[in-house]
């Protein structure tokens, strides 16, 4: 009976040890040139960047400023921080697959001494998923540190998103507010006009709804701009409780728009995306037949997904471009609007809050351009990072 048990064993070994010697190749990155770009990226430099007493001071400060993001989340966001403090350099691929195929050994180990031979099934199973994870996370020390680098500069993204969203809530807020008022103004002049035997019931209950509705907005801005600043405070190593100057954004864009070459930007899109290179080397480290090939499609993949995340982020841009024009278009004719009401009060034809609607109505179309304004810094952020390589795909 041992010696059948032993026989076994050695067979189920000797299986899994030809799936794990299996090789896959794959196409060299020397044509997109990404060699040269990766080997700029050196862990060392990158992990212990240097900065001055002052310029460490100067984050310190209470004060949140769009340019300063990225070294206030590399030095004090706690995340990332712990990222780089877990951060292994020194152990190989080789290092981290033994301590995993150890746990696996046990298992198959143990799948030797039970009593059925379901139960031996069980435990080589599960000794065989401990392998397949294992080498899912067998990364070398620079495959980890693209890993950690990639999630780093997300977060900037993110943050700097924040950010924009911050700046743009407070023409939001201020648009909610002056919607209440308006939606106020209504109720009177619904009051009025039942009372005259000019309106109806309904028209009052409408206009009470409209009130109810617009204080319902005012309650959504005033809690998406805290949530913006919590967010914003929290990701830059701050505490949200903190009295946080946050400094006004310049919304003016830093990229040639009208030179965009979508096709130029997703072969620098490519050559650069962290991710694309983080499979190209987990195909390199993996041993087993299961996850070189879960790799391979998604290495296979990533080029088609990257060009369509940068085509729908050029697209964001070119909508924001649109939603910019079109409301340009609004505020002229809001200007020319109030112009016209302005004339029709002084000659006594409108009444004073009808005026008041027309001047609310220039202030909304003006708050609405400002707002779209930050849309595109937000379309044109994403696009930028996506070119440098720091998309998903």
């Amino acid at each position: 009976m041992q010696g059948e048990e032993n026989l076994r064993k050695s067979k189920y070994i000797k299986l899994f040890a030809l799936c794990i010697s299996v090789s896959l190749t794959f196409t060299s990155f020397a044509d997109l040139n990404i060699i040269e770009y990766f080997n700029e990226l050196r862990p060392q430099t990158h992990i212990n960047k240097l900065y001055t007493n002052e310029r460490k001071d100067e984050l310190k400060k209470n004060v949140v400023n769009y340019n300063d993001i990225e070294d206030m989340i590399h030095l004090y966001n706690p995340d990332i921080l712990n990222n780089w403090n877990s951060w292994e350099n020194n152990k190989s691929s080789q290092d981290v697959y033994d301590e995993y195929q150890d746990a696996a050994d046990v298992l198959y180990d143990s799948a030797g001494s039970q009593d059925s031979d379901m139960q031996e099934g069980m435990m080589m199973a599960q000794g065989r998923a401990m392998q397949i994870q294992a080498d899912k996370n067998a990364d070398d020390s620079y495959t980890n540190f693209l890993s950690n680098y990639l999630t780093e500069m997300q977060l900037v993204l993110a943050t700097k998103v924040l950010d924009i969203n911050y700046q743009k809530s407070s023409y939001e807020l201020l648009s909610a507010s002056e919607s209440v008022k308006e939606a106020e103004r209504k109720i009177e002049k619904a009051e009025n006009a039942l009372k005259y035997g000019a309106g109806t019931e309904v028209e009052l209950l409408t206009a009470k709804k409209a009130v109810a509705d617009a204080k319902s907005s005012l309650i959504v801005a005033e809690s998406s701009q805290k949530t913006y600043k919590r967010k914003l405070l929290l990701n830059c190593g701050k505490m949200s409780s903190e009295d946080i100057y946050i400094s006004p954004i310049d919304v003016s864009n830093d990229l040639d728009i009208s030179n965009i070459n979508l096709n130029n930007d997703y072969q620098m899109a490519l050559a650069h995306n962290i991710q694309y290179e983080i499979y190209r080397r987990k195909i390199e480290n993996a041993r087993t037949d299961e996850v070189k090939n879960e790799f391979k499609i998604l290495y296979e993949s990533a080029p088609e997904k990257i060009y369509n995340d940068l085509e729908n982020k050029y697209r964001n841009i070119l909508d924001a471009i649109d939603t910019n024009q079109n409301r340009q278009i609004a505020y002229n004719l809001a200007n020319d609007n109030l112009k016209k009401a302005q004339n029709e009060y002084e000659h006594g034809n409108i009444s004073a809050k009808e005026l008041k609607t027309a001047e609310y109505n220039v202030l909304i179309a003006g708050n609405n351009i400002q707002t779209a304004k930050y849309d595109l810094k937000i379309a044109v952020e994403n696009y930028k990072y996506a070119v440098m390589g720091y998309s998903d795909c």
